[in-house]
């Protein structure tokens, strides 16, 4: 018998309604992923005061590292054959965080914010981690990365808000 992914050239999942489930996963990690990086460019430009410099070059290297992170996750997406969407209208209809304010942030204000989003985006995706293992490991590796690198920044963040544990 030829199996699922040898007759459509995609990796094998146990029922079909799993990439369904997967995909809705990925794409909700995706869009916060994508809504992080926006938030975090938006302090980037907008941080003053002390300290202004060293947040604004810790943001840059948290940026990159969330669209990185969103890029293996629309990859993984892409190798189950499900599409995911990765546009701002997307994204912005997606997001429960509020707007970030325009114009001049201190820079402890904009590091407790970003904190604050990068904690509540991990714990999400967290909650996603056993539903997305029942159904592919691959998938859940992709997710305990963004985990594992998100509760880093995290900690990173906490570090220069003067906060220990």
């Amino acid at each position: 018998m030829e199996s699922v992914a040898n007759s459509v050239h995609l990796p094998p999942l146990a029922a079909p309604h799993d990439r369904k489930v997967i995909r809705e996963d990925l794409q909700r990690t995706l869009a916060q992923l994508i809504n992080l990086s926006l938030i975090g460019k938006q302090f980037h430009w907008s941080v003053v005061g002390p300290g202004s410099r060293t947040v604004h070059l810790h943001l840059d290297e948290l940026v990159d590292s969330w669209r990185e992170l969103a890029d293996v996750v629309a990859e993984r997406a892409a190798a189950l054959g499900v599409a995911i969407d990765g546009q701002a209208l997307t994204v912005a209809g997606s997001s429960w965080f509020g707007p970030v304010p325009v114009g001049p942030v201190e820079a402890r204000i904009a590091v407790w914010e970003m904190t604050r989003r990068v904690a509540e985006v991990a714990e999400e995706v967290r909650f996603r981690l056993v539903p997305v293992g029942e159904v592919d490991l691959v998938s859940q590796d992709v997710l305990l990365d963004v985990v594992r690198t998100l509760e880093k920044h995290q900690w990173l963040l906490r570090v220069q808000l003067g906060e220990r544990a």
